[in-house]
């Protein structure tokens, strides 16, 4: 399943030290059973939410487990939680693992109201949320190996047009 955390950064200033944070988070995430890959994206246009990760987590189960609930959550984020805004969190059925989106490719991140527009030639992988904050229904993923596809999307209606801020990691990096 995907577990999708989107949020923005209210002092963009504080944004070397936050991502060294937040790849020091995700390595201590990777650690735990049931959470098995992340990758963090960034928006290339203004978005309520321009940050986004991608965790690949066994099932809801995950967020019940003693190692989450000590030291992960929205508790285990210290500092930097009243450091973001529109902070959002969903578990996504219907897709197996997190895609590997290439450090020079592109992810569409549709919303429903955003489908109609997609391209032809774009496959979009709809997922449907069945936890934590589900405030979506539904959303749908694209995977470009050029991020220089989506460009032409970058502030269309319903979408989010992003870029990797860095590879997908799973266990074995660690």
């Amino acid at each position: 399943m995907i577990y999708m955390v989107e949020m923005d950064l209210i002092d963009r200033s504080l944004r070397v030290e936050w991502d060294a944070w937040y790849l020091a988070h995700t390595k201590m995430l990777l650690g735990m059973p049931g959470f098995h890959a992340t990758q963090r994206f960034e928006c290339l246009h203004e978005a309520p939410a321009p940050f986004a990760a991608l965790h690949h987590v066994d099932g809801p189960g995950f967020f019940e487990s003693e190692p989450y609930r000590n030291q992960a959550g929205p508790a285990g984020t210290g500092e930097w939680r009243t450091r973001h805004a529109n902070w959002s969190r969903n578990l996504f059925a219907d897709v197996d693992a997190t895609p590997e989106v290439p450090l020079g490719g592109g992810l569409l991140v549709v919303e429903a109201a955003g489908e109609a527009g997609v391209p032809d030639g774009l496959e979009v992988t709809w997922m449907t949320a069945i936890g934590l904050d589900k405030d979506v229904e539904r959303r749908g993923l694209v995977v470009t190996e050029d991020l220089e596809t989506l460009r032409p999307l970058v502030g269309a209606e319903g979408m989010r047009v992003m870029k990797p801020i860095i590879p997908r990691l799973t266990k074995e990096d660690l």
